[in-house]
C-alpha cells in the first residue's frame, strides 16, 4: 500500500501558507475549483497531502467479514485515517491552533446559509438534517495525486520557539489571525518519528490528552485542565520510569512523591527558578483539588455569575497551564538524543 493521498482538513483560523515535512506530507490552504465558500465559515478548509508506506498499513482481519475486497477497503480506510490523525493531532499538540477533520458521522440539525447576507427572509427558513461533511461534485477528481504537489504558496511564518508558546498565543480566538508555527517544527517531527515504538505509543497518549484539552478548552474548562495535567503526568511517568518507589523507613512515605516528580519534571523542561518552583507546586495543588475533591472552576458554567476579574484570572490560568503542557512536550522532544535533532539546548522560561 505505497503511494500518496490528498484529503481535506480544517482549521479555525486562516491557513495562508504551506508547511512541508520532507517527502512525507504537506499542508496548505484549499483553493480548489468550484469549492464552496462562505463568509460565515468558522471552519477553514485546507489540503493535507501525505505519503503511505508499506509498514503504515493497518490490517483488518475480522472473521465477521468474509469478503476480501471489503477487508481491503476497511484496511485502506483505517490506514489513511490513522495517518491523517497522526499528522493533524501532532500539529495541534505543538501549535496554537486546532488541525482537525470531521469524525462524527451522526449528523445534526442545521440551518443552511444559502445567502451571503443576513436579512428578514431567514425568518422563513427551516432547519434541515445535515451530514457533517465537506463535499462538492468536483472534489473526488481533485483529490487524486501521484506525489506531493508543487505550488508557489509561501511557507507558513515561523516564530521563535519560546515566544511562540509564551507570548500572546492566539489559541484560535481570532479568526483573522493567520496560523503560525514554531521555528522548531521540523526538529519536533524529526524527534517524534525517531521514537521507538514503545515511546511513540506513549507520546500518542500525550498528544491525545493535549488534543482533548484543546478541544474542550472553551466548553468544558475544568475537564480541559485535567486533560493537560494527565498529558504532563504521562510524560512524567516515562521520564521517571527507572526511579524506584522507595519508602522512608521512619514514616513510610514515598521518598520520591508524585508531587515532587511533577515539580522536578517541569523545572527540567520548563525552567528551574524559585518562582517556577512555587508556580509548579501551585499547579499540582490545583490538579489535586480538582481530581480528588471534584472542585470545578468558578467559570465552568457558560453563564457563570462571577466578577470579571475572576473570569480573566481563570482564563489566564487555563491558558497558562495549556501552554506549559505544550511547551513541556515540545521541549521534551527537542532534548531527546536520537541523532536527528540539530538543537540540543532549549530556551526555558
Amino acid at each position: 500500500m505505497n503511494g500518496y493521498q490528498r484529503t481535506i482538513f480544517f482549521t479555525k483560523s486562516p491557513l495562508v501558507g504551506k508547511y512541508r515535512y520532507k517527502d512525507e506530507f504537506q499542508i496548505f490552504p484549499a483553493n480548489l475549483e468550484s469549492m464552496p465558500k462562505s463568509q460565515f465559515q468558522r471552519h477553514f478548509p485546507n489540503i493535507l497531502e501525505y505519503r503511505i508506506k508499506e509498514f503504515d498499513q493497518v490490517s483488518f482481519s475480522s472473521e465477521k467479514i468474509e469478503s476480501a475486497s471489503l477487508k481491503e477497503l476497511f484496511s485502506f480506510t483505517a490506514t489513511t485515517l490513522t495517518l491523517q490523525d497522526r499528522i493533524l493531532d501532532f500539529l495541534t499538540a505543538v501549535s496554537n491552533n486546532r488541525f482537525f477533520r470531521y469524525k462524527d458521522s451522526e449528523g445534526n440539525w442545521g440551518m443552511p446559509m444559502t445567502k451571503e447576507e443576513i436579512d428578514e427572509e431567514m425568518n422563513t427558513w427551516s432547519s434541515k438534517w445535515c451530514m457533517r461533511m465537506f463535499h462538492f461534485p468536483e472534489l473526488p477528481n481533485q483529490l487524486r495525486i501521484e506525489s506531493l504537489t508543487d505550488n508557489n504558496i509561501p511557507t507558513i511564518v515561523r516564530e521563535n520557539h519560546k515566544t511562540f508558546y509564551t507570548y500572546n498565543p492566539s489559541l484560535d480566538a481570532d479568526t483573522q489571525q493567520h496560523i503560525r508555527l514554531p521555528d522548531t517544527i521540523d526538529e519536533l517531527f524529526d524527534s517524534y518519528f525517531s521514537l521507538s515504538t514503545i515511546e511513540r505509543n506513549i507520546m500518542d497518549g500525550v498528544i491525545s490528552f493535549l488534543n482533548s484539552a484543546i478541544e474542550t478548552f472553551t466548553m468544558h474548562k475544568t475537564l480541559s485542565l485535567v486533560a493537560v495535567f494527565t498529558s504532563l503526568e504521562t510524560l512524567m511517568n516515562l521520564e521517571f520510569k527507572d526511579v524506584s518507589n522507595e519508602r522512608c523507613e521512619k514514616c513510610g512515605q514515598l521518598k520520591y512523591s508524585i508531587a515532587m516528580k511533577f515539580r522536578e519534571f517541569l523545572m527540567k523542561y520548563i525552567g528551574d527558578s524559585q518562582n517556577n518552583k512555587k508556580k509548579f507546586n501551585s499547579l499540582y495543588s490545583l490538579r489535586s483539588k480538582i481530581v480528588h475533591t471534584g472542585t470545578q472552576l468558578r467559570t465552568e458554567k457558560l453563564f457563570a455569575d462571577v466578577p470579571d476579574e475572576v473570569q480573566t484570572e481563570e482564563y489566564l490560568k487555563r491558558a497558562e497551564v495549556l501552554q506549559l503542557g505544550k511547551l513541556a512536550f515540545a521541549n521534551w522532544l527537542l532534548t531527546k538524543p536520537y541523532g536527528v535533532n540539530k538543537r540540543r539546548v532549549i530556551v526555558k522560561i
